[in-house]
This record gives structure tokens, C-alpha cells and sequence, in this order.
């Protein structure tokens, strides 16, 4: 398994109490509401998160550096908690995100260097709802070839 598969599982494992993670592989389309608050794996976000584009590299010889996007959707905007509950429970969920990836800052070695990660909370839309929630771009650098 390649470097970039390596991190994108062990993103996947990033444990947050009380949060479901959703793996690559099982990501839904739409969430049903018992799912929720969930972690999905957004390779490809596009604006904030721009994804694997572009990357150039020389294999064998250097590395890449990607942005890979984490969202994190607490609860659908509508139908659910107040703005203030959820805003709350959503602190404490950022909190708890943060300290796991701070435990582990280059998930376990595949990565170069400690990830960087850009944090934007508030709306995220996902599968057509919009949710109090916080999208999490990581910056990875990873090693190209052996």
C-alpha cells in the first residue's frame, strides 16, 4: 500500500468520543440522521480544499504534498439543536479532534513532516443539506516512491 493509501486509513482512525468515522469506502451520499455527528474523508472538496490538484512530482525522487479534507457534521441545520446547543457541542467536538490529531501528528509516520491543518466551522453542506459543522483541510507531505 502507497503512502497517500496508508494516511487516508489512518485519518480514518482518528477516534473523536461520540463521533461515527465514516470510512473512504462507506462514504453515503446523503447521511441518515442516526449517523450523526459523523467524520467523513473528503478527498476531493474543491475551493477551500482543492484536493490532489495539482501535485507535480518526480517518483523516487522527492514528495508529495496534498490537501485532504475531514468534515465534520454534527447536526442538520434545520430540525435540530438551537444554533447556541449546537455551536456548544460543536467546541467540544473541535476540541477533542484537535487533541487526537495532535496525539499523532504524523498519523503513525507515513507523513514527512507533522500534518498542518486549516480549520473552518460553522455551515457545511454535504449531500445536499447543510449542517453545523467544520471542515478540516489537511496539508500532508508524503514521501514519492522509496
Amino acid at each position: 500500500m502507497g503512502a497517500l493509501s496508508t494516511a487516508l486509513e489512518r485519518l480514518e482512525a482518528v477516534s473523536v468520543s461520540g463521533v461515527s468515522s465514516i470510512p473512504l469506502a462507506e462514504t453515503p451520499g446523503a447521511l441518515a440522521r442516526v449517523a450523526l455527528p459523523a467524520l467523513i474523508v473528503v478527498p476531493e472538496l474543491s475551493g477551500e480544499s482543492p484536493g490532489l490538484e495539482p501535485n507535480p512530482f518526480a517518483p523516487g525522487t522527492g514528495y508529495l504534498v496534498v490537501q485532504v479534507a475531514h468534515v465534520l457534521l454534527l447536526a442538520p441545520l434545520t430540525g435540530g439543536a438551537g444554533t447556541g446547543a449546537a455551536l456548544s457541542a460543536l467546541a467540544t467536538a473541535l476540541d477533542a479532534y484537535l487533541a487526537a490529531l495532535a496525539a499523532d501528528p504524523t498519523l503513525g509516520g507515513v507523513l514527512m513532516a507533522p500534518l498542518r491543518v486549516r480549520l473552518r466551522a460553522g455551515v457545511v453542506r454535504y449531500g445536499g443539506v447543510d449542517y453545523h459543522g467544520a471542515v478540516f483541510t489537511h496539508i500532508w507531505t508524503l514521501q514519492v516512491g522509496e
